[in-house]
């Protein structure tokens, strides 16, 4: 009987809806935690409702970057807080946002087509294998070994926030 209420709770916290909307946008210009700038501007994919803000599909959302938090050791990536100050409509009217919201950037999980392989009984095909066996005949040979000591060991450093423009970028704001 335990087990059953222990399993029901957990699926109960696990199945939960998190107090966070999610902001679907593009990028405009280069977003980057290496060089942060001043100020960023996303386009909305999507309606939005931002705190009774009606963001529509196609606004610029336009804000400041702040919090910025540099990857760690133990693959702790990079980090930051967006809070947005004004949004541009369609038209090109500038609407301020009187009110304080902040959002987190949002990582969203992307395919290592890199680090993958494909394998059949002993065969055992890598594409970042062959890479790394190119590099390291061009005499790369430390940095492959460094990339993959910290890619493999729990230790190893996280990576940096680089959204190039037009790229897809996701915030949670909080309700």
């Amino acid at each position: 009987m335990k087990k059953i209420l222990l399993i029901l709770g957990a699926l109960v916290v696990f199945l939960m809806p998190a107090n966070a909307k999610v902001f679907k946008g593009k990028a405009m210009d280069t977003i980057s935690t290496k060089n942060p700038s001043a100020e960023i501007s996303v386009k909305s994919v999507r309606n939005f409702d931002m705190q009774g803000i009606q963001i529509k599909r196609g606004y610029i959302l336009t804000g400041t970057m702040s919090d910025v938090v540099h990857p760690k050791k133990w693959h702790h990536n990079s980090s930051f807080t967006f809070t947005p100050k004004y949004y541009t409509d369609k038209e090109g009217n500038r609407h301020n946002i009187d009110k304080t919201i902040k959002a987190t950037y949002r990582q969203k999980m992307k395919p290592d087509f890199k680090n993958s392989y494909i394998s059949s009984g002993s065969f055992t095909f890598s594409p970042g294998y062959v890479i790394d066996t190119a590099r390291v005949f061009k005499g790369e040979g430390k940095e492959v070994v460094d990339e993959y000591v910290n890619r493999t060991t729990p230790w190893g450093k996280g990576v940096e926030i680089e959204i190039k423009p037009k790229e897809k970028i996701y915030f949670n704001f909080s309700e």
